[in-house]
């Protein structure tokens, strides 16, 4: 027996289709960060942070320079208004600014604790009233009263930082695939400094990345005339080289890129205490973890959406990569020798050697020796000149080499082996700072009166001995911040100390003038570098004597745990994090003072 088919009235149909076509279409109304984020394993948006990126991402493309938003510090959704400022640019803006929103923010305190007591009585204190609907508000709004915030908006900062990052963009998502790092940490400068090289923080952080002196010796060539913070594509090396790092202590990229700001011990020590990144979002307020760091991933998230969208839109005429020959300098050279020539410009030079310091153009310094400097080329040539450098190198045959490992940088190859970054980039021809895995490098050997000023690892032999002379790895200090238990070896002193609190392995690196690979193989300390207090570590101290270096672990100590050579500490004085950042600034972004 047959049943009939049901038959579907036509109306039926329509009011499917029209249901369908409904979904599709309020489907594409949700906010794309939400939906981009979720697609994103690696830098989940969390429920607790949606109203901070949301805040942020209309900081970034919604609100100009020319205003400011009056917020709730703690509370991102709660706006009390969009206030109009004058241009900065303008002579007396800024104290007329300060006074306007100082102004401002005082009224918004003042209906707060009125609030807080009575009911509201004007139409404006029944709009700020609603904004605390909910559970409790007259506590919520005398707490609110405390925490009011003006944030500048970065509209045209942003998008200009948009423009110069296409100049830069492919080369550092090509360095963070070659660390086996997600790509899209290469939009951290957006956070950061807006792309701009010469951005420079009143914390002593410098470049796109934002590297304080201190962190950045430990990864990049920097002296009176050449900072390698200063040129995008060495210090993505460098930032490639921290985040990871950070990542394989805290294990998630949330607590990871807020070390950036906050640093990694910093973020350790927060996670072992609240256990997730969400609980340290909503519950953590110890040492420096104040606005800047709470919002650091939102701020990242934000900028990562906003700066994608930005890239898709054909509006936007991002910077290109100038093409580029390479000249290696065989004598150190002034700019306008160098301007004269080449027949190039001192301002050209300047935008293509970003590494290079104000003092070489104004003609204080000049450029050293083996400065790998880049010139203007058209493009069908660049590759070629680069090549030609690169095949040179190769003919060398009476250096070392050494085969780049995962995780291997300029920098530290340079002080595993006692040269100078330029040395090895003259050596090989490298063009950016740029290596890869698998490159076979020439480490040039070293003139005889220089090598005598190098520290070199000593042999597996010599390190046993040498251990064994300044016993092992216990024994008595005769007091605590003295080195102990010296000894003589091929013409280099030993000693032995025990950690302080407060003390790391790149301090005792600084403080005897020692390369922390030579420490590192000295006594086998636990991965990554990482020393606790209570231990007894071998030092060498063939560059600093004992006495200076007891010298400087007491004034360390006596002024608190800070070490006046370095711009910054961690966030709470025991860290090391790679990039400063305003702990409590009114806007996200660090440009020239």
């Amino acid at each position: 027996m047959n049943t009939p088919a049901t038959a579907v009235h036509p109306s039926l149909l329509r009011h499917s289709r029209t249901a369908a076509v409904l979904f599709i279409f309020l489907l594409s109304l949700l906010p794309q960060t939400a939906l981009s984020a979720a697609a994103n394993p690696d830098f989940p948006l969390y429920p607790a942070i949606r109203d901070n990126v949301r805040f942020w991402k209309d900081v970034y493309t919604k609100h100009s320079l020319s205003t400011a938003v009056i917020h709730d510090k703690n509370d991102l959704s709660v706006i009390y208004e969009v206030v109009r400022i004058h241009d900065e640019r303008l002579p007396g803006a800024k104290k007329g600014n300060k006074e306007l929103l100082d102004r401002k923010k005082a009224r918004y305190a003042a209906i707060l604790k009125k609030l807080s007591r009575s009911a509201p009585a004007t139409g404006e204190e029944r709009r700020i009233a609603a904004l605390f609907s909910g559970r409790n508000p007259s506590r919520r709004m005398a707490l609110a009263a405390e925490s009011i915030r003006a944030q500048t908006g970065q509209k045209e900062r942003f998008t200009e930082g948009v423009v110069r990052s296409g100049a830069y963009m492919a080369a550092i998502k090509q360095i963070f695939r070659s660390y086996n790092l997600p790509e899209d940490l290469a939009y951290l400068p957006h956070v950061e400094s807006s792309f701009n090289t010469k951005a420079y923080s009143k914390l002593g952080a410098s470049g796109i990345w934002q590297f304080t002196y201190s962190t950045g010796k430990n990864y990049l060539y920097i002296d009176q005339a050449v900072d390698e913070r200063g040129d995008p594509i060495a210090a993505a090396h460098a930032a490639a080289k921290y985040l990871k790092n950070s990542y394989n202590h805290l294990g998630t990229w949330p607590l990871a890129l807020t070390s950036y700001n906050y640093g990694t011990a910093g973020m350790k020590r927060a996670l072992q205490e609240k256990g997730s990144y969400e609980r340290i979002f909503r519950e953590y307020d110890k040492g420096h973890f104040k606005f800047a760091s709470r919002n650091f991933y939102s701020e990242f998230l934000a900028a990562l959406e906003s700066a994608k969208e930005m890239d898709r839109n054909p509006s936007i005429r991002l910077d290109r990569p100038v093409p580029t020959r390479t000249v290696t300098l065989k004598n150190k050279t002034g700019i306008h020798q160098i301007s004269n020539r080449f027949g190039v410009s001192s301002k050209t030079l300047e935008c293509l050697n970003p590494a290079l310091r104000p003092s070489v153009f104004s003609g204080q310094q000049h450029i050293p020796k083996g400065y790998v400097l880049h010139l203007p080329a058209p493009a069908g040539k660049a590759q070629t000149t680069i090549a030609a450098s690169r095949n040179t190198a190769a003919k060398k045959t009476g250096n070392l080499v050494h085969r780049v490992k995962k995780g291997d940088t300029l920098s530290a190859l340079a002080r595993k082996f006692g040269v100078s970054p330029l040395a090895l980039t003259k050596a090989n021809g490298i063009d950016n700072g740029i290596i890869r895995i698998g490159q076979v490098l020439q480490v040039p050997k070293l003139p005889a009166k220089m090598a005598s000023r190098v520290t070199i690892s000593p042999s597996p032999g010599a390190i046993k001995k040498i251990r064994k002379e300044t016993g092992g790895v216990s024994g008595k200090p005769t007091a605590s911040l003295n080195v102990y238990r010296s000894t003589i070896h091929n013409g280099k002193r030993y000693g032995k100390i025990q950690v302080q609190p407060g003390e790391s392995l790149q301090l005792l690196a600084q403080w005897t003038a020692t390369p922390p690979t030579v420490l590192q193989q000295l006594n086998r300390p636990a991965e990554q570098g990482t020393v606790h207090p209570g231990r007894h570590l071998v030092l060498v101290f063939d560059k600093v004597s004992i006495g200076n270096f007891q010298k400087r672990r007491l004034q360390f100590h006596q002024q608190g745990g800070k070490d006046k050579l370095s711009a910054r500490s961690s966030a709470d004085g025991k860290g090391d994090p790679v990039a400063s950042s305003d702990r409590d600034r009114e806007t996200p972004h660090r440009l020239p003072l």
